[in-house]
């Protein structure tokens, strides 16, 4: 059915809510992972702020970006699985799509926050933006609102 499905996490326990419905398919259908974690830029008045301090808080945070994905991906390896750990750089809409055509994966499982009102203005939705732009199958569980 999938042989590989892309799974964009933001390091939440509500992102990873898709875990178990991910594995369960990726087992059935043997399936290979490509766990994603995007990194927004930051908007160009933030470095203009504290150029040295930003630069080392974004180290350190990426640093434990990159951590927490190849944590993940040694996790899935250790189950038996075909994972692969990928952090990028960009806007995270455009940058999963891109993540998705380059790795040809044939589904996307996400998470979606569920952000209404104000708090979806502010934040936008990446699910919806990725479902109207996408052209592969897309898998999104609605998060319950239990946070980190």
């Amino acid at each position: 059915m999938y042989r590989s499905i892309l799974v964009p996490l933001d390091g939440s326990k509500r992102s990873e809510a898709i875990l178990p419905q991910v594995e369960n398919l990726a087992m059935q259908c043997q399936a290979r992972l490509v766990l994603l974690e995007v990194l927004e830029p930051l908007p160009q008045h933030a470095a203009a702020m504290a150029p040295e301090l930003l630069h080392s808080g974004t180290a350190q945070r990426d640093g434990e970006i990159k951590q927490y994905i190849l944590g993940l991906q040694e996790q899935f390896k250790a189950r038996g699985f075909q994972a692969t750990a990928v952090v990028k750089r960009g806007p995270i809409p455009d940058t999963i799509l891109a993540v998705a055509a380059d790795e040809k994966v044939e589904l996307i499982a996400m998470a979606s926050h569920g952000y209404t009102g104000i708090a979806r203005f502010l934040h936008g939705s990446v699910a919806s933006e990725v479902l109207h732009r996408t052209k592969v199958p897309l898998l999104v569980l609605h998060a319950e609102d239990e946070e980190e």
